[in-house]
């Protein structure tokens, strides 16, 4: 399969261009890829885009400001095509401050709409167009730099048969008189407000495992849950790099007392496993052993 080179858009110059370009077509596919794999203040890293049989990758770093690209989201007279949109919609409203979404298609509501079995875009790519996608980078760290062209390649492929895609699931709705309930679901995506992340302490408990310990280990667990929080905010990093659940259950059933111990349990990374970074969490295993009996935990 032959396709057009890939427009990688790295500055103000190239974006300018191709903001003009969108500004003449009636649909526009859209995917976005974040590091929310990685990071705890997850943002957005990369914005694919296809129009008129060309795709595109856009890099905000690299540009900057991408506020004439609200301009076409916003635009009623454009149809943007997207997969599983509230992620993404969501995403470009809280990185972006873009308000207004409008004029929405969903490729995935469509086809659970269509009654689909298979909601995931490779499945509904292979068997509308045989097409089979590459998912080695599904999770890869897309705040990394710089990219590879064999990532570049991989991105594009999110949003290179949106629009195709989109024509052949219209045809469908419309065969069974389903296009009007479709539209009134993207309709509510376009409403979709951003939802702040909000850490509850209480969370703990919801850890599988946490409702069989006894008190104590349900203390530990949480001050560990609590500091784990603590640790990824500081680190800006996915809570579960810097201890699983299950390494925090463990550490509340076993309760280690030496560093030799503390580097035995599973699961306990590297950046753990020394005495000066272990002796912190010790302390605090420590301290909620032996506070009294009584003490509430919720």
């Amino acid at each position: 399969m032959k396709l057009n080179a890939v427009a990688v858009i790295e500055n103000q110059h190239d974006f300018s261009k191709f903001i003009g370009n969108l500004g003449k077509t009636s649909h526009v596919a859209v995917d976005t890829e974040s590091n929310s794999y990685y990071a705890y203040f997850n943002r957005i890293c990369l914005i694919q885009v296809s129009a008129d049989e060309r795709d595109y990758i856009i890099d905000p770093f690299s540009v900057g400001n991408i506020e004439a690209f609200g301009d076409i989201l916003s635009d009623a007279g454009i149809e943007k095509i997207f997969h599983a949109a509230p992620n993404d919609i969501a995403g470009l409203k809280r990185d972006f401050k873009f308000k207004v979404i409008n004029n929405v298609f969903d490729t995935s509501i469509a086809a659970k709409i269509l009654g689909y079995k298979q909601l995931g875009l490779a499945p509904i790519l292979l068997e509308h167009f045989g097409i089979s996608l590459d998912k080695k980078w599904q999770r890869y760290d897309w705040g990394r730099r710089p990219l590879r062209e064999e990532q570049i390649e991989y991105a594009r492929f999110d949003t290179h048969f949106l629009i195709p895609l989109r024509h052949r699931l219209v045809a469908e709705l419309e065969e069974k008189e389903l296009l009007s309930a479709a539209r009134e679901a993207f309709e509510k995506l376009c409403l979709q407000e951003i939802s702040e992340k909000h850490f509850r302490p209480g969370d703990f408990l919801h850890i599988y495992g946490a409702q069989s310990l006894d008190a104590i280990g349900k203390r530990v667990l949480k001050a560990l849950y609590l500091f784990r929080e603590k640790e990824a905010r500081r680190r800006d990093r996915a809570p579960f790099r810097i201890l699983t659940n299950e390494t925090l259950l463990r550490l509340a059933l076993q309760r280690p007392k030496s560093v030799q111990d503390f580097a035995k349990i599973k699961g306990i990374p590297r950046t753990y496993s020394g005495s000066r970074a272990a002796m912190p969490l010790l302390e605090l295993i420590r301290k909620n052993e032996e506070q009294e009996e009584d003490a509430v935990v919720n």
